[in-house]
């Protein structure tokens, strides 16, 4: 067994670049590795800005042997009655590098065949790992590369050393001129210093690395920014709270430090969210807030640099923020001289997307919408009255800052300015409040809008957005999702379950649509309805996947999730889903669950085999069993639809087993369906699948399910 340590010298690579590159490195060389018949021990990757560094502990010095069998024509081909080969295995025996007499005849499925028996000898490691070190170098992807002039290698930044060591041996690997060698470099400014790297010793290199002012190893530069961040922290009873940017900035340097910085306190007049953007985003600076958690003027600047000349970083990071904030305030002092809706009429001026107007347009279908939500859940007791007045308000003002200077200098702050001029203009803090909220949830992880306006409101933006954008064919496909409809899905379905809305999603999504200019009548043309139904039911099988991810990623059966989606109720009503998948969830723990499948299930197979809709006809009753059945359901269906009309599921889901279970079983063992008499047959199938109904139209169905032979 033999380490080896590989290093791509690059020039300075972007931070978010990094982590997702050495992974694919990772991934590549064990692919390649497998497929050489080549064990390892462990694998590793790290790096800086400026090197990508693989660590291969335990590397077998040569591939496995291998013996393998090769199919050839069939032994009555290959030679003739007498014994003697033919052409056909001759001609095999040689494509094959083997004697005739060393073919082998097995018996087959098929007959007798003739297989070449070769054994494979297994090659240095060394000799493989050439066209193993380039396959990976050409296979890492990042988001935007470079193409050097005349080559057809692209890379994140243009490739400077290759170091490529098998225990103590060079690897003889070039790139484009470049060839490998065993050197690799300290910090640019702290060292500059050329290394020489006698073997593949992990230890060795990042000591050394250490010594030159290379903290190799992400996981420890991690930590050692996190030590002396904390400790700067300290003082002023703060902690870090942005896991993300201790990431970036460990990513950003080679040697980490860093160091206490300040700005005047007057700029503290300036909203605390706008001067925290202006740290994290532009400077990836960490602010310092008090333990009253109030934002003081305080904050962090990580160095790639030792502490000799400190002071002249301190005062170059408080002259950049300064500029920065200085910035800050003058639009926030400007913005203020207009109000919020003084600036509405001007959206027009704001172009959305073609063909469905600017964003005064988009702002009036938002008003539109949030008012219709709000009608319809003020009329389910879900929203006071005066939700209705507040909605419309925070909708007819929730773009109006895309206007203001602050957000077109930080477009990250949309919408919390917005909240910001909304207060300073006198409106009512719940419509501040909502104009704030309505694009929440920003990302997977962000929090959905605490307030029930701010919810309503961010429902109608987000299903303008969808409908919009479906209505003109802009569907995502496969990883390409350009106007991040997938996460306004997530959203639009983690407010509604967080909520509790009772919304029909038909009827919300005819009546957005029905809002765009491309859906509307006009005196010209006549109204695509048939488009518009196209484009509604695109929409509803986008939610249903969406919900099928969102739940498998939760850890919830795939076969449950889909018969809770397959049923007659399905996902119209998103709250309703969520409250009979954890039903079902539940109710699947319990012994009795297989008996209730098997009874939805069969009467299922059966009744899908009915002819007409019609009503069962008691008239046409000939056997006790269907009487009798018959009568057992018209003396539980009232009790039975109640308990789902009252979103009792588990409650209705065993009362169905315990009533039907039994009489259903004995209705098919004593009676025939399938009888000659036209009229009598469909009766009983009518009557199997009006049984059915009574559960699958309104809970699941159960057909969907696969219960690896544990039905009775």
């Amino acid at each position: 067994m033999i380490d080896l340590l590989f290093e791509i010298g690059t020039e300075e690579i972007p931070a978010s670049y990094l982590a997702p590159a050495l992974n694919q490195m990772k991934i590549l060389f064990a692919e390649r590795a497998k497929k050489h018949r080549l064990e390892m021990q462990s694998l590793y990757g790290t790096g800086t800005p400026r090197r990508l560094t693989l660590f291969v502990k335990g590397l077998t010095d040569r591939q496995e042997s291998v013996t393998e069998e090769i199919l050839g024509p069939a032994a009555s081909i290959a030679f003739d009655t007498a014994g003697n080969p033919t052409r056909a295995g001759s001609g095999f025996a040689r494509s094959q590098g083997v004697g005739i007499s060393d073919l082998q005849i097995k018996k087959t499925p098929k007959g007798e065949y003739c297989f070449a028996i070769r054994r494979i000898e297994g090659r240095e490691t060394l000799h493989l790992l050439p066209e193993i070190l380039t396959e990976i170098i050409r296979g890492i992807s990042f988001p935007k590369s470079m193409k050097w002039k005349g080559s057809t290698l692209f890379f994140a930044r243009p490739i400077r050393s290759l170091l490529a060591l098998f225990g103590d041996e060079v690897i003889p690997v070039e790139i484009h001129g470049i060839p490998a060698g065993r050197f690799t470099s300290g910090h640019p400014f702290l060292s500059g210093k050329r290394m020489e790297v006698p073997a593949a010793d992990w230890d060795w290199y990042k000591q050394s690395l250490n010594q030159e002012k290379v903290v190799v190893d992400m996981d420890e530069r991690r930590e050692i920014l996190r030590t002396k961040i904390t400790r700067l922290m300290k003082p002023y009873g703060a902690a870090i709270d942005d896991e993300g940017l201790l990431d970036e900035v460990t990513n950003l340097v080679e040697y980490p430090n860093a160091i206490e910085c300040s700005f005047d306190e007057e700029f503290l007049d300036t909203p605390g969210d706008v001067i925290v953007t202006a740290m994290k985003a532009h400077q990836r600076y960490f602010p310092i807030k008090k333990r009253d958690g109030k934002l003081s003027n305080k904050f962090i600047a990580v160095l790639n640099r030792d502490e000799n000349n400190a002071r002249t970083a301190v005062q170059g990071n408080e002259r950049v923020l300064k500029a920065r904030l200085s910035d800050a305030r003058f639009f926030w002092k400007e913005d203020r001289k207009v109000s919020l809706e003084k600036r509405v009429d001007d959206l027009k001026n704001l172009a959305f997307l073609e063909k469905l107007g600017n964003y005064r347009d988009r702002t009036d279908r938002i008003v539109n919408l949030s008012e219709y939500l709000s009608h319809r859940l003020i009329a389910m007791n879900q929203l006071p009255i005066e939700a209705d007045a507040l909605a419309k308000r925070a909708a007819l003002l929730c773009k109006a800052d895309l206007l203001t200077q602050m957000v077109g200098e930080f477009p990250s702050l949309q919408g919390i300015m917005g909240r910001e001029y909304a207060e300073w203009d006198g409106e009512e803090p719940e419509v501040a409040v909502a104009i704030a909220e309505h694009y929440m949830p920003r990302f997977a992880a962000d929090t959905i809008p605490a307030s029930k306006i701010g919810a309503v409101v961010g429902l109608a933006d987000k299903l303008d957005t969808i409908c919009s954008c479906f209505a003109l064919r802009l569907i995502p496909t496969g990883s390409q999702d350009p106007y991040s409809l997938r996460r306004h899905a997530y959203g639009i379905i983690r407010i509604i379950e967080a909520c509790g809305f009772t919304l029909d999603m038909q009827e919300v999504l005819f009546k957005a649509s029905s809002l765009l200019p491309v859906f509307q009548e006009k005196p010209e043309r006549t109204h695509h309805q048939t488009a518009q139904d196209k484009c509604v039911q695109d929409i509803k099988d986008f939610f249903r996947d969406r919900l099928f991810q969102i739940n498998i990623e939760r850890g919830h059966r795939h076969d449950l999730v889909n018969a809770v989606l397959s049923t007659g109720a399905g996902c119209h009503d998103i709250h309703d889903f969520f409250q009979r998948l954890q039903a079902l969830s539940r109710v699947s723990k319990e012994s009795w669950w297989p008996d209730l499948v098997t009874v939805v299930e069969r009467t299922f197979n059966i009744g899908k085999k009915a002819s007409s809709s019609g009503f069962v006809e008691e008239r046409l009753f000939t056997e006790p069993e269907e009487r009798k059945l018959w009568d057992i359901y018209k003396a539980n269906e009232t009790s039975i639809r109640n308990q789902v009309g009252e979103k009792r599921y588990e409650d209705a889901c065993r009362a169905y087993y315990e009533v039907f279970a039994r009489p259903v079983h004995s209705f098919f063992d004593k009676v025939y369906v399938n009888v000659e008499d036209e009229s009598v047959r469909n009766n009983r199938l009518l009557l199997v699948r009006t049984i059915n109904a009574l559960y699958s139209e309104k809970i699941a169905d159960l057909s969907c399910m696969e219960m690896s032979g544990n039905k009775p």
